[in-house]
């Protein structure tokens, strides 16, 4: 999912909280995480749903690997 699908999104759908693009093998572009990221907007793949959904904030989230570094789910084109 790059920026101009999300952009598509918001003008099909309106005001967005989250955007769920599927399962784990799906990704978006570092543009698209960042644009959502800075619209306080959810930009998940199956794998960062259920954590997301327990956050005030839940837009922020995202999983951690075994050393606590962030685990997203970046797929450049």
């Amino acid at each position: 999912m790059g920026l101009t699908m999300v952009q598509r999104a918001l003008h099909e759908f309106g005001t967005l909280n989250i955007i769920y693009i599927g399962g784990g093998w799906c990704g978006y572009t570092n543009e698209a995480k960042d644009f959502c990221l800075e619209a306080k907007i959810g930009l998940y793949v199956t794998d960062d749903m259920s954590g997301a959904l327990w956050r005030d904030n839940f837009w922020t989230y995202h999983r951690k690997d075994k050393d606590g570094n962030p685990v997203y789910s970046i797929r450049e084109p």
